[in-house]
């Protein structure tokens, strides 16, 4: 899948270099013969392949080593297949991996919650997570570590309805955690599979131990002091500022979408993220999304949702975290509500 790439005689100049510690003459000479700067970075952080004989895309593994494991799997949908593997080629590090995980990987699935796109459910995933790759043994190293070690390794497995057919929206939304990988910033996407039986794509998911921001109030807010509280909406804050500095809006904001993992908060359902420069569609401009308290006057309006629309529900988090009610609790909301935000 990559276009660029390294010709015999190039490798056979190059191999015996420790591309920690070129000398002068060797990087002069690395600059000639690699053009591709991609390539030619790739070279200098991680040194080449003596198997595939191109430069690596990280220092815990070669991506021939996904390469080599296409034809083994399949999702059963072309765009799918792409994705991942577009993706592997790519990754520099376990957290900028995402893999096709085959459903019998899974056991003890249990429901947990039903919304209007998908279905939620938590499960065991019999592997773990890809970590790095053993050159000596020739083969992947999985780990079952996700902020604390697991001896049984939880994940969310969020099936998206009625995508048997695969959507547009099921594929932006695997984009989107593609484009903001930072596990400390959001809910992580460990890869994809499929329900054998409604044949539904799944998303897989890191699992949160503490629940929604929204579950800690409820059990925990008469305990919560005042400097948790801030460092809440702190952390909330940063992990919003570098969902907007990847030039993304959520557009669907609000408490039970904000993941509380011990003390780190993490952004979750990017389902509705969107590019702040790209235009909407005739169909979202009429559409209204999100839940209604968290939902910006001007949204409400019919104008279109921006960053500034995100801090609006990020201020009605911030009434929800220091009274621990959710808000316009005591009133219905319905059109008459609406009609009072705007």
């Amino acid at each position: 899948m990559e276009k660029f790439m390294l010709n015999d005689d190039v490798f056979e100049q190059i191999k015996d270099f420790n591309h920690w510690n070129l000398t002068e003459e060797q990087s002069l000479l690395i600059d000639k013969l690699i053009l591709n700067e991609e390539f030619k970075k790739r070279y200098k952080e991680n040194g080449s392949c003596k198997e595939c004989k191109q430069p690596r895309a990280s220092r815990d593994w070669c991506q021939c080593k996904f390469q080599q494991n296409f034809k083994n799997w399949t999702s059963g949908n072309h765009e799918v297949d792409n994705l991942i593997q577009k993706v592997q080629l790519k990754a520099k590090d376990y957290q900028e991996v995402l893999e096709w995980i085959e459903y019998d990987r899974f056991e003890n699935v249990e429901y947990l919650a039903k919304g209007g796109f998908g279905t939620i459910y938590k499960a065991i995933w019999k592997d773990g997570l890809i970590d790095k790759w053993d050159f000596e043994n020739n083969k992947w190293i999985r780990s079952k570590f996700w902020f604390r070690e697991y001896e049984n390794f939880p994940v969310v497995l969020k099936c998206l309805h009625n995508s048997q057919d695969i959507t547009s929206d099921f594929l932006r939304e695997i984009e989107t955690h593609i484009m903001i990988p930072y596990t400390g910033c959001i809910a992580h996407c460990f890869g994809i599979t499929k329900d054998p039986e409604s044949r539904n794509f799944i998303i897989v998911m890191a699992y949160v131990i503490n629940g929604s921001l929204r579950q800690h109030l409820n059990n925990s807010f008469n305990s919560t002091k005042w400097d948790e509280k801030l460092n809440i909406l702190k952390e909330l804050l940063f992990s919003l500022k570098y969902i907007h500095l990847n030039g993304l809006i959520h557009r669907d904001f609000h408490c039970g979408n904000i993941l509380k993992e011990s003390e780190i908060i993490l952004i979750a359902d990017l389902g509705l993220c969107r590019p702040a420069n790209v235009k909407p569609s005739q169909n979202e401009c009429k559409e209204l999304y999100g839940v209604l308290p968290y939902v910006a006057p001007e949204v409400l309006r019919g104008k279109e949702y921006t960053q500034e629309s995100d801090i609006y529900g990020f201020g009605i988090i911030a009434y929800e975290v220091c009274t621990g009610l959710p808000p316009y609790h005591d009133i219905a909301h319905d059109k008459f509500l609406t009609i009072s935000i705007c």
